[in-house]
């Protein structure tokens, strides 16, 4: 059909075409990388005791508020608040005979000081058994912002020390993406460059973002360099999702054209110009590279068009006629 097409008219090939534009094109480096919680918070009893029921598991969104565990007070811990309430008693009954004694002139104002004193050291040490939470059988541990659960480091069950670390904590108002970067590559990329995350749903805007910091070590399993990318909780990614983007190392001037409009072969990449109805062969160096559009340098005429479509069969010089667009 092509062969009988250029009969028709002549022996020109038919094409399509399209005419360059000289443009501010960014130069981006193709990424890779996952989500995860901003920072993590560990979260743990002030008091010993035993784990009797752990409400969460790792990977769970909590909101504020929520319970992570319960663990029974280690009886040593009733104990201590039974004593510290006893000592209070004690002292404020003191003070009061003290200040009565005082009334009847047999005794002085030292020793109703030193008993107000003791009193109020008493009720510094209650305080502290109560925050301890010597005053009840059970402890529950809540979430103190919303977040997910980074790792549940113990079972129930467990003995806990005081101010153990129960469940980790990772922050979800600020969320982190842990870029993927080619070693080699890894210098061209500074903290401030703009990222731009392809959205995780069909229809949504893409997600903009900055470098916070590029790291200077190789992931041993991976073989990746990395680079963190922090973004707000309003982006709408889920803590653990895979997501593919670009950084943006630099802009520069390049002719825009239609990716189809660049070819390959081994004297390295070219496209057509449209002189005089004729093809005209240009040699060009790819800068940029986008979807549909790429980014070249070479001599190109700004008033002269592309072929965009039926290049793969022209030669230097071959007669051409246009398709409407």
């Amino acid at each position: 059909a092509t062969a009988a097409a250029a009969a028709d008219a002549g022996g020109a090939v038919l094409v399509r075409t399209a005419l360059p534009s000289r443009q501010d094109m960014p130069l981006t480096m193709p990424v890779f990388g996952d989500i995860v919680a901003g920072k993590i918070e560990s979260q743990s009893f002030p008091q010993a005791g035993q784990l009797t029921r752990t409400a969460v598991v790792a990977g769970q969104a909590v909101q504020r508020g929520d319970l992570l565990a319960v663990m029974a007070s280690d009886p040593n811990a009733l104990v201590a608040y039974e004593q510290a309430a006893s000592a209070l008693e004690f002292a404020q009954q003191e003070l009061r005979r003290q200040k009565e004694l005082l009334a009847l002139q047999l005794s002085t104002q030292s020793q109703v000081d030193s008993a107000a004193k003791a009193a109020a050291d008493a009720q510094t040490a209650l305080a502290a058994q109560t925050r301890l939470n010597g005053a009840h059988g059970t402890a529950e541990l809540r979430a103190p912002f919303d977040g997910v659960v980074s790792a549940l480091l113990l079972a129930q069950g467990d003995r806990v020390a005081a101010g153990a670390t129960v469940v980790q904590l990772g922050r979800t108002d600020t969320l982190k993406v842990l870029l993927a970067i080619e070693p080699m590559r890894a210098g061209e990329v500074q903290p401030g460059m703009k990222v731009t995350l392809a959205a995780p749903r069909d229809g949504a805007p893409a997600i903009a973002g900055s470098v916070f910091s590029v790291q200077n070590m190789v992931d041993p399993k991976t073989q990746m360099a990395g680079a963190i990318v922090m973004l707000p909780a309003q982006a709408g990614l889920p803590v653990g999702a895979h997501v593919q983007g670009v950084i943006e190392l630099a802009r520069s001037k390049a002719w825009a054209v239609p990716r189809q409009a660049v070819l390959v072969d081994d004297q390295g990449a070219y496209l057509f110009q449209v002189v005089q109805d004729k093809a005209r062969r240009v040699a060009v160096r790819k800068v940029v590279e986008g979807d549909r559009v790429v980014g070249v340098d070479g001599a190109l005429d700004a008033a002269l068009p592309v072929v965009v479509l039926g290049n793969y069969e022209l030669k230097d010089g071959a007669e051409l006629r246009r398709s409407a667009p």
